[in-house]
């Protein structure tokens, strides 16, 4: 019996095609779990940029869901001002019953805050940028920084974080979406298989 060699650059073939295929079928809708296993509560003291730090680690896109885990306080999807302002008085979506799931439906920015004032202003905040399902960012490089969504600042702002949770949560998925997931198992395939 004769066995036929196969060369190098046909497995390498074979490993693209497979990496891409899983590349791909990894894409489907994720749901995450807010903060991880800090959950959702109310951040350390020296530590308010928890969940803008846990958006910015994440890639999210029409379809996925954020999940809340959390006790004895509350999740509320809110507008932007509300956000800023640590408004609970009227939200868009609101849940108390400690495990709570949104579906994210559109793209854009969802804003999160706890229905607890005191404990929004202690850093239990989220903002969530929600990509296209193709992974393109739409984001208008024409506009000038004054007129951009997110350069809009409130007085109150100042006595949060210094950090902008929104800039950070925004600037990370701008770069994640210039790198998509199986881009850089394609960039290790193929160096695999340089002689």
């Amino acid at each position: 019996m004769m066995m036929k060699m196969t060369s190098p650059l046909s497995l390498c073939s074979l490993m693209i095609i497979v990496l891409c295929i899983r590349a791909v079928a990894s894409e489907g809708p994720r749901v995450f779990k807010v903060g991880d296993e800090f959950e959702w509560r109310v951040p350390l003291q020296n530590d308010t940029s928890v969940y803008s730090r846990w958006a910015s680690t994440n890639r999210f896109h029409i379809g996925d869901s954020l999940s809340f885990v959390y006790d004895k306080d509350s999740v509320m999807e809110v507008d932007k001002w509300g956000f800023y302002h640590c408004n609970a008085s009227d939200p868009i979506t609101a849940f108390d019953n400690g495990n709570s799931t949104f579906y994210l439906d559109r793209p854009g920015l969802f804003y999160f805050i706890s229905g607890s004032n005191a404990h929004c202003t202690s850093g239990q905040r989220l903002i969530v940028e929600v990509m296209h399902i193709h992974h393109h960012n739409h984001h208008d490089a024409s506009l000038p920084p004054s007129m951009s969504p997110l350069s809009a600042s409130s007085p109150s702002e100042s006595a949060f974080d210094s950090h902008d949770p929104a800039s950070s949560a925004v600037s990370s998925s701008l770069l994640a979406s210039f790198f998509p997931p199986f881009a850089a198992l394609l960039v290790v395939a193929l160096l695999c298989c340089q002689p």
